[in-house]
């Protein structure tokens, strides 16, 4: 008997569900490389000594800066001083930040561990991030004369603010970084046009003469709750999806006996903070507005002035500030 040979049919379904096995093995391995180099710029951040001059541009303004990182046993010393514009510069180890104003000849120094880093902005675990953002690949670029790795974190709603990284193909330190809003649009930006790697050191950032000359304002003001006894007055519900409270702090109010409450919360990349005080502020911030990548929300709440501001959309500083609640 003559066999018939056997005939392969192209079926619709078939066919889109080969594709959609491809595809979601293709965006696993994309996300997979992506966090990757993003580990590898966390790594970099962190461990390397660099200098260099970078650009910041936010709110139509274009800044030029001049960082120095240095890294020593397990001390990390890092300066950013501007190049145009007033005078100024911010220096910050593990325990202090230490602004400088030559105009004024101040030096402030705050006691309190930065909440913000430059260049280092994520989790030690990105698995964190995986329920509210993407990672991809966006293939190479060119910056600062080093080849870029382009990486982009990209939200899955409309509550954060996304992020793309143009990562240095030998040291994995971020050459360029864009925040991007709810709608895509990059509203703040940094870039290196000069950068050298592996020669900062420890008395590159501090051990200046001069600063000693200039009078000294110390700023060891804001405290957690253990220190003060305070107690905190509000309750926080219905968060916007992903977001922690994650650190309060008490500051002393000039105009009142009771102190401002500092109150933040973070989605792991992301973050606001609200502050509460008493009401009858004259300039009190009252409605939206908008300053480059920071929205800030001002009104009254129960009688108290409260104030939402973050890098962050104006519906996710609505969203923390609707659930405020009054403890009984």
């Amino acid at each position: 008997m003559r066999q018939r040979p056997v005939r392969f049919y192209h079926h619709p379904i078939l066919v889109l569900f080969t594709a959609l096995v491809i595809n979601h093995s293709a965006w696993a391995d994309d996300d997979r490389s992506a966090k990757q180099w993003l580990e590898r710029m966390m790594d970099a951040v962190q461990q390397l000594s660099y200098q260099g001059t970078f650009i910041y541009l936010h709110d139509n303004q274009l800044e030029t800066m001049r960082i120095v990182h240095a890294v020593e046993d397990d001390r990390v010393r890092e300066s950013l001083m501007s190049l145009n514009g007033t005078p100024r510069e911010v220096m910050r180890d593990n325990d202090s930040v230490t602004c400088v104003l030559p105009e004024s000849r101040q030096v402030s120094v705050d006691r309190r561990p930065p909440s913000d880093k430059f260049l280092n902005l994520l989790p030690e675990d990105l698995d964190l991030l995986e329920d509210h953002y993407t990672f991809h690949l966006l293939g190479s670029s060119r910056i600062a004369n080093h080849q870029a790795q382009i990486v982009t974190i990209v939200p899955k709603d409309r509550l954060r603010y996304g992020y793309r990284f143009f990562l240095d193909e030998d040291t994995g330190l971020p050459l360029k970084s864009d925040l991007m809003n709810e709608l895509g649009e990059v509203v703040e930006q940094t870039m290196f046009t000069d950068l050298q790697v592996g020669v900062a050191e420890i008395r590159d950032v501090y051990r200046r003469t001069s600063l000693y000359t200039y009078q000294l304002k110390n700023n060891a003001d804001a405290v957690d709750t253990m220190e003060t006894g305070h107690v905190s007055r509000w309750d926080f519900e219905r968060l916007p999806s992903g977001f922690k409270l994650s650190l309060k702090h008490y500051l002393p109010d000039p105009e009142s006996l009771e102190p401002i409450e500092q109150y933040v919360f973070t989605d792991g990349l992301g973050s606001l903070s609200v502050f509460v005080e008493a009401g009858g502020r004259t300039e009190a911030l009252s409605g939206v507005s908008r300053l480059g990548a920071i929205n800030a929300w001002g009104g009254q709440v129960e009688g108290f002035q409260v104030t939402a501001v973050g890098e962050v959309p104006p519906i996710t500083l609505l969203g923390v500030v609707q659930g405020m609640q009054l403890k009984p």
